[in-house]
């Protein structure tokens, strides 16, 4: 029953329109002015701009449409240009993060490995280090000795000058 009052509103039946099927349906009539009449009743001035004829439209130059056409392909070429740039650069990228990141496991490696040298290092210089202050201290023990031999030397030259003297002088 729907799909025929849809058919029949379509159509524009005459009895749809008139509402003879419909109780609460008033024919409403609506008056208007005359469109050539302005408000208040007052003649038309003649200095008022006059709407351009359809056939006026049509005499738009055809230079006009090719030069629109024309925009929308440079804007469409444009846009296909930005298209193909970001696919390039979403592929830079990916490339770009893969080689980022096999170099910060190559860091990674590198500072391990440097840590570990670092270790052995310290390890291997421990001992050095107890060497060197072995030597150090042996060094300063010959030297205190080297101290010790040059006052017995002096202290000798001394006793062997008070014997040559003791026994060059008369007694």
């Amino acid at each position: 029953m729907q799909a025929a009052a849809f058919k029949d509103k379509k159509r524009g039946s005459p009895a749809h329109r008139e509402g003879a099927k419909d109780p609460d349906y008033e024919n409403i009539t609506l008056a208007f002015r005359n469109q050539n009449q302005p408000k208040g009743g007052h003649p038309p001035l003649t200095s008022q701009a006059q709407p351009r004829s359809p056939s006026d439209r049509a005499q738009v130059p055809h230079w006009l449409y090719r030069a629109i056409m024309s925009l929308y392909i440079l804007l469409t070429v444009a846009l296909l240009f930005c298209i193909i740039l970001s696919a390039l650069v979403l592929v830079k990228n990916s490339e770009m993060s893969k080689e980022v990141r096999n170099l910060k496991t190559e860091i990674w490696n590198v500072t391990n490995l440097m840590q570990e040298c670092e270790k052995r290092q310290e390890k291997g210089f421990h001992p050095v280090q107890q060497s060197i202050g072995e030597v150090r201290r042996k060094v300063e023990n010959l030297a205190t000795q080297l101290a010790e031999i040059n006052k017995i030397n002096t202290n000798i030259e001394k006793t062997l000058q008070d014997l040559k003297k003791t026994s060059t002088s008369p007694a």
